[in-house]
């Protein structure tokens, strides 16, 4: 099971990286549509981060080596879905950076989920 999250981490990753590298600024527009629903749009960003997280922390407990990486970015997604969902208010914070200007940061942030991607792949495959 654990081979299989690594799988579906290293496409999910992968794919979302690379359309954070060419749509920056879709993303932008995005992140501030959910920012403009308040509250319920801190759920709704609980809703895409927290399920990912969860199964991660199911079923990739793992301790060692490069696999150690997807369960403590597991361990991330929930507590941030867990903060969303419990505290709103304080979830909506993080959604305040988000601007135009701004919006190298979700290249920025699709080049590091992309290199997540390319470690688990390289994990994956000297097994």
């Amino acid at each position: 099971m654990e081979e299989a999250v690594e799988k579906l981490a290293i496409i999910s990753f992968f794919l979302i990286g690379v359309s954070h590298i060419f749509q920056p600024k879709v993303w932008v527009g995005f992140f501030i549509g959910i920012r403009e629903k308040g509250e319920t749009g801190a759920f709704i960003i609980a809703f895409i981060h927290f399920p990912f997280g969860a199964l991660i922390v199911a079923f990739h407990n793992v301790w060692r080596g490069i696999p150690l990486i997807l369960t403590l970015l597991g361990y991330g997604l929930l507590v941030k879905g867990f903060i969303n969902f419990v505290f709103p208010r304080l979830g909506l914070k993080t959604l305040e950076r988000v601007s135009l200007e701004k919006s190298w940061e979700f290249v920025a942030a699709g080049v590091f989920s992309v290199g997540i991607a390319v470690l688990l792949l390289y994990s994956l495959l000297n097994r």
